[in-house]
């Protein structure tokens, strides 16, 4: 059995919002609350949740590591990599990678995730929906060191774009809209709150 850690990236500014987003109640929890249950429906451990701008109070973390991102201001990759050297640490085979962006994705996404990585777990794996590539996204032990060691100027599209990783790339086609959704503004948070 494959063993999966999980990120949750939490660092971030928040501007456009104009509050913390994971710290924004949706369903009666905080966004990053929605994160870490995500990650514990398929059994991630360790979940590692990776603070910057705002901190997270401890009892929204329950048994997740906190970890917090001094440079958050230079771009999410720093927070990806700070998570991410934690995580690794607990030599997992894989790491799931969620955002408190997204709170409303569905816990059978993620589980279609890790399923699709069981059974080829040298991929890294998106969810596809209505023909676009979302997150969150699974990445397999030796494409999350090397998002690890890129530079700080690089993003992650930098090791899914390189021609030995474009061949391992693999998606799971899901009805999940909220894969494809940033909840980053207060014209969001009201359509999240108002749905259709």
């Amino acid at each position: 059995m494959s063993r999966i850690a999980a990120v949750v990236l939490a660092a971030g500014a928040s501007t456009r919002m104009g509050a913390a987003k994971a710290l924004l109640v949706w369903r009666g929890q905080p966004f990053v609350a929605h994160s870490i249950a995500l990650a514990r429906a398929v059994g991630a451990a360790p979940i590692v949740v990776v603070e910057g701008a705002h901190a997270i109070p401890d009892e929204l973390l329950g048994a997740a590591l906190r970890v917090k991102n001094e440079a958050w201001s230079l771009g999410p990759l720093g927070s990806l990599q700070a998570g991410l050297r934690v995580a690794l640490a607990d030599d997992p085979q894989a790491v799931l990678v969620l955002s408190v962006d997204r709170p409303h994705v569905a816990a059978k996404t993620v589980v279609a995730l890790v399923a699709a990585h069981l059974r080829e777990p040298s991929c890294v794996w998106q969810p596809s929906c209505n023909g676009k590539h979302g997150h969150p996204i699974v990445w397999p032990l030796d494409l999350a060191q090397r998002v690890l060691a890129l530079q700080i100027d690089a993003t992650p599209r930098d090791v899914l774009g390189a021609p030995d990783v474009e061949p391992r790339r693999r998606y799971v086609e899901v009805a999940d809209t909220a894969v494809l959704d940033n909840i980053d503004a207060p014209d969001d948070l009201e359509r999240l709150y108002t749905p259709p």
